[in-house]
């Protein structure tokens, strides 16, 4: 199919500029969009044209189509097995490469790793500290330690719920981590654009906040450690209430001055 015919019926069906058709088929492709515009005739192959209808009919995520996404400057490995990794996540990455500098943290857990970007990301940038990262997805943790095996970095990675992985040795744990699941489950039932990615890593239950009432049943054992997680802007002050037992609870903004962030540190 030329390039020609395959904007005439795009343009039928979606009422969309032929530019934007144009810079989702580079992406697709993994072609610059010039590549596109110099040539009237180049050639689309039937899969790509079925991947574009994907995408724009029923919301299925570029990133799934070309099996990567692009993260603090590292290329990592995606798949249907874990969630896309958000720019919004670079800004807990960088919050927490700054606090361990600060306070020579040399023991970081992340939970619910997914892809691993958080984990990776953080051992790439401090490879001297210890990072340690657990799923309950036992296929998102083979995503992640491919990864890792790809960007160069020793991350050790577990399988289970929680701090459950990680209670043997919390002692020596400095940081921990998390992009845990925070979505209230009656905005996943009604945008299609999340359908694709794993239930298990958006849904946080009727009111997003399982994963923190859940970490927050372990406040005995966390009362000295330094905690960050990323929350939703609309759900964060509820979020910092739960937590509130554990420690000293700051909310912090991401890049878009959304309040996003939770940081907990002892009282001491």
């Amino acid at each position: 199919m030329k390039i020609t015919e395959l904007l005439s019926k795009i343009q039928g069906e979606f009422k969309i500029s032929p530019f934007r058709i144009l810079k989702i088929l580079s992406k697709i492709e993994d072609k610059d969009i010039s590549f596109f515009l110099k040539d009237s005739e180049v050639e689309i192959s039937h899969q790509t044209f079925d991947f574009l209808l994907k995408h724009l009919k029923e919301g299925y995520p570029i990133e799934y189509i070309t099996k990567k996404v692009l993260f603090l400057g590292n290329e990592f490995f995606v798949d249907e097995n874990v969630l896309i990794p958000r720019i919004e996540t670079e800004d807990l990455v960088i919050l927490a490469v700054n606090l361990i500098k600060n306070k020579n943290i040399k023991h970081v857990i992340d939970i619910g790793t997914g892809s691993g970007a958080i984990a990776i990301s953080i051992k790439k940038q401090l490879p001297k500290i210890k990072v340690q990262a657990s799923d309950i997805s036992e296929a998102a943790i083979k995503v992640a330690q491919y990864n890792a095996q790809r960007l160069g970095v020793n991350v050790e990675f577990k399988i289970g719920d929680c701090l459950d992985p990680f209670l043997k040795d919390i002692e020596e744990v400095e940081l921990i981590i998390s992009n845990p699941p925070y979505v209230e489950t009656s905005f996943i039932e009604q945008n299609r654009f999340l359908k694709y990615e794993p239930r298990i890593s958006l849904d946080g239950g009727y009111d997003g906040q399982s994963f923190f009432k859940k970490i927050s049943k372990y406040s005995h054992l966390l009362k000295s450690k330094y905690l960050l997680f990323e929350t939703s802007e609309f759900t964060v002050k509820k979020t910092a209430e739960i937590l509130s037992t554990i420690g000293k609870v700051q909310i912090l903004p991401d890049s878009f001055k959304k309040e996003r962030f939770i940081f907990i540190s002892p009282y001491y």
